[in-house]
């Protein structure tokens, strides 16, 4: 199995969302699994744009650009929010157990981020806005990883319950119900 948020695994899942159509939304949501002691271990991006998307690996060192951290990152464009260019990725931050909790479907992204065991910076309205590509990612993401569980294990294709590899699929669920992680 390839490392989740590394280059091969960010293309592996990359051609697995080429063939998703997505609404005309532009969203990035850079996802942050630490080590527990504040350190990133994974950092990956998934970019939607042009009713596609893709996912790149972040140097775990980076800074993330997530506007000003309060929130303010991003731009109105007559009401329909947008990414611009002063940043407004969303960054969300967990540790390694919250994030394959989310994946194994053990623990709900909604509630991980009640509990505050993740994290949400950035210009949170951009996940709302783009709620519904957020979710047929986290589904597409899902299917395709919990395949790669079962071949693994020598099972067939399983599917799990709003798995993602690391919280992308939590900024959908997050959006649907309107909470943003705040």
């Amino acid at each position: 199995m390839v490392e989740i948020g590394s280059e091969g695994w960010c293309t592996a899942m990359s051609e697995v969302l080429a063939d998703v159509n997505l609404p005309e939304v532009r969203a990035t949501v850079e996802q942050r699994i630490g080590d527990g002691n504040g350190g990133p271990v994974v950092a990956y991006r998934l970019v939607i744009d042009g009713g596609r998307a893709h996912l790149e690996p972040v140097a775990p060192g980076a800074d993330s650009a997530d506007g000003d951290g309060e929130g303010h990152g991003g731009a109105s464009d007559g009401g329909r929010v947008r990414i611009g260019d002063d940043g407004g990725v969303v960054v969300m931050s967990q540790s390694r157990e919250t994030a394959e909790a989310v994946r194994r479907g053990e623990m709900g992204a909604l509630a991980a981020l009640q509990a505050g065991l993740i994290k949400v910076s950035g210009d949170v309205r951009v996940l709302i806005a783009a709620s519904e590509a957020l979710a047929l990612v986290n589904t597409a993401l899902g299917r395709a990883l919990a395949e790669e569980e079962g071949n693994a294990s020598g099972g067939g294709a399983g599917e799990t319950d709003g798995a993602d590899g690391g919280g992308t699929g939590s900024t959908g669920d997050a959006a649907e119900d309107g909470n943003g992680g705040g």
